[in-house]
């Protein structure tokens, strides 16, 4: 799996942001577009709380498991300095956290542009208190739906599994699998 480019979220916030303010000029035409909700950008920054949460845990884990790594080839006990030993990271759960980053990455871009789009449709209605407050709640959703961005994009640089060492290649009587058979 490769990593997701902030490039691309971006990209697709900016997408986003464009579709939004089109069809919310032409629903101007029709009548008053929707209110913004104010939950919106509460559970966004909640939701980019969390998935930062998740990613602080990890990477101690992570540290302090290679740091026993290292312990341990050094021949030291693998035992931090309260006793315990750290315990590897369960692959399901690092692929569930991985998910997890990568949707909210997309989920963070999506609605950011929505909400951003969104708020450059008020920018000319500034005036009327109603319109300034809907347009204050853009604001802040999209600045949480950039810091959920931000929140997986670190996720997933917290998981990122370091590349292997290059090993000497094998001498002809140690690899089976390379020779052909009749």
């Amino acid at each position: 799996m490769k990593p997701t480019r902030p490039g691309v979220l971006a990209g697709l916030t900016a997408v986003c942001a464009v579709l939004a303010f089109t069809a919310l000029r032409f629903w101007q035409h029709l009548g008053s577009p929707p209110p913004v909700p104010l939950s919106a950008p509460i559970t966004l920054a909640v939701l980019a709380a969390a998935v930062f949460g998740v990613a602080l845990g990890l990477r101690a884990r992570l540290n302090a498991y290679r740091e026993a790594r290292l312990r341990a080839m050094r021949g030291e006990p693998r035992v931090d300095k309260h006793g315990r030993e750290p315990k590897p990271l369960d692959p399901l759960q690092a692929a569930r956290a991985l998910v997890l980053g990568k949707a909210c990455g997309l989920v963070g871009a999506i609605f950011g542009g929505i909400y951003g789009g969104y708020g450059l449709t008020l920018l000319g209605h500034l005036n009327i208190e109603t319109y300034r407050d809907e347009a204050l709640r853009c604001l802040f959703a999209l600045l949480a739906g950039i810091a959920l961005m931000a929140a997986a994009l670190f996720l997933e640089r917290v998981l990122r599994v370091p590349p292997e060492q290059p090993s000497s290649p094998p001498t002809s009587g140690d690899n089976k699998l390379a020779t052909p058979r009749a």
